[in-house]
C-alpha cells in the first residue's frame, strides 16, 4: 500500500511522489508488457551503452520537471489561501503593527498535547522590532532581547496594556543584543516563518513561571 501510494500521481503536484524524487515514471508489471517500460519500443536490442543514454537523456530534464512542479505546487498554496479568505472574510484580520506595538504570540507548541488545558495559550507581552519581506515579524522581549526568528503574523494578537509602557528605549541600538546588520539581514528575509518556534515554546513551558 505504501509503495502503491507513492507512484500515484498527486493533484497539486501533477506527478507522483516516485518521479518527483527519481526524475523516471514507475515501472509497474504490467507495463513490462503492455508499456515496454514507458518508452517507445526499440527497433533492435538496446545495447548497454544506448539504455544508459537513454536513462541519461531522462535524468536531464529532470530539473525542468522539479520547476514545474514547484510552481503547480506553489500556485496550489496561493489558491488555497486566497479561498481560506474567502470563507472566513469575518475572521481573518490584518493588523499591520507598527514598530513598538506591543503583542501576545500564540503558543502553537501545546495545541496538539493532550495536556494543554492549563498551559498558557499565549505568550509576551513582545515588542514589535519590523516586518520581514515574508510578512513575518520580528519581535523582542521588554527588555531587548530579539527573538532568534522571525514569528509568522498569524500567530500574534496586539496586546492591550492597562498603562502606557515606556519603549522610547526602541531606537537605541545600544539597547537591542544583536547588532543592527543582523536586524537588517531578517528584515530582508523572505521567511514567512509557518513553522512553530519549538525551542522558544519549549522554554517558556519549561520555565518556573508556566
Amino acid at each position: 500500500m505504501l509503495w502503491a501510494d507513492r507512484i500515484t500521481a498527486r493533484r497539486r503536484m501533477g506527478c507522483s511522489p516516485f518521479f518527483a524524487v527519481t526524475g523516471c515514471q514507475p515501472v509497474l508489471p504490467f507495463d513490462i508488457i503492455e508499456a515496454t517500460y514507458l518508452a517507445p519500443p526499440p527497433d533492435a536490442m538496446p545495447t548497454t551503452t544506448d539504455l544508459i543514454g537513454a536513462r541519461t537523456r531522462a535524468l536531464a530534464r529532470r530539473q525542468e520537471d522539479i520547476q514545474r512542479i514547484h510552481s503547480r505546487v506553489y500556485q496550489a498554496r496561493i489558491d488555497a489561501a486566497r479561498q481560506l479568505e474567502l470563507d472566513h472574510p469575518t475572521k481573518i484580520r490584518d493588523f499591520n503593527f507598527k514598530r513598538g506595538a506591543l503583542v501576545l504570540m500564540r503558543n502553537t507548541a501545546i495545541e496538539a498535547s493532550l495536556n494543554r488545558k492549563m498551559r498558557p495559550r499565549y505568550l509576551g507581552p513582545y515588542v514589535v522590532l519590523s516586518r520581514n519581506r515574508g510578512g513575518a515579524y520580528l519581535l523582542c522581549e521588554v527588555d531587548g532581547s530579539v527573538l532568534d526568528r522571525p514569528v509568522a503574523a498569524f500567530r500574534l494578537l496586539p496586546y492591550l496594556a492597562r498603562r502606557a509602557i515606556d519603549l522610547s528605549w526602541l531606537d537605541d541600538p545600544r539597547y537591542l543584543d544583536i547588532s543592527t546588520e543582523r536586524i537588517r539581514e531578517m528584515e530582508a528575509s523572505l521567511d514567512a516563518a509557518d513553522d512553530e518556534p519549538q525551542a522558544l515554546d519549549d522554554a517558556h513551558r519549561d520555565s518556573p513561571l508556566s
